[in-house]
């Protein structure tokens, strides 16, 4: 089972084989570009997890292939390999969004540490989204039952305080009619679905405390 895709976009034919192989070795999938033109065709067909690219390639620069990859996808993982000593295009390409930069000649053993943990980061920006738009599917409007005009009211005002900017709601209730369930489909579809959602039992404070723990 592959450990990721990388795309290698580098003009040098031997350091793309040997970056390949190396990569290969560790259970990637590795895909190659030796033109700045065609590592953006590949990534637009390939849409790797990770790019190594060299700011140095025979048609457009690495900044400007960092620039569209980020076009199409602003969490791209892009890692730039500079010449040695280049400090001011390494510093220009971590501001345009890179991960990382290497420098030329690199230590294979750290580079290979690098990719580890850029991919690692990508793993979990995943599991991140996928929990989100669980929770998001989870206490959407489906998650409450009823279809009576009373319902119909609760329905339409929890709308209204999701698309709002309120930062305090009160949901009064008999114990059982479903306040936390309301409160956290408010939540999740709100414009704070992805801040964490905080239940707090108040009842189990001493009154002495519930001001200060709120």
């Amino acid at each position: 089972m592959s450990k990721g895709k990388i795309l290698i976009v580098d003009d040098e034919k031997l350091l793309r084989w040997s970056l390949e192989q190396n990569f290969k070795k560790q259970d990637y999938t590795v895909i190659t570009a030796s033109s700045g033109t065609e590592g953006l065709d590949k990534y637009k067909e390939e849409l790797p997890d990770l790019t190594l690219l060299d700011i140095h390639l025979p048609d457009i620069t690495g900044l400007e292939v960092l620039e569209k990859i980020k076009e199409i996808d602003p969490n791209a993982i892009v890692i730039l390999i500079t010449a040695y000593g280049d400090v001011q295009t390494a510093v220009k390409a971590i501001k345009a969004g890179s991960y990382d930069f290497v420098e030329k000649p690199f230590n294979m053993d750290k580079l290979n540490i690098l990719v580890s943990k850029a991919l690692e980061t990508v793993s979990l920006k995943k599991e991140v989204t996928e929990l989100k738009s669980k929770l998001s599917s989870e206490y959407g409007f489906d998650s409450i039952i009823g279809e009576s005009p009373e319902m119909k009211k609760v329905f339409d005002m929890i709308q209204k305080v999701a698309a709002s900017d309120a930062s305090t709601v009160l949901i009064q209730g008999e114990s059982g009619t479903g306040k936390d369930l309301v409160a956290r489909v408010i939540h999740y579809q709100s414009r704070r679905a992805d801040k964490p959602f905080m239940e707090v039992n108040c009842t189990a404070l001493p009154e002495s405390l519930i001001e200060s723990e709120l």
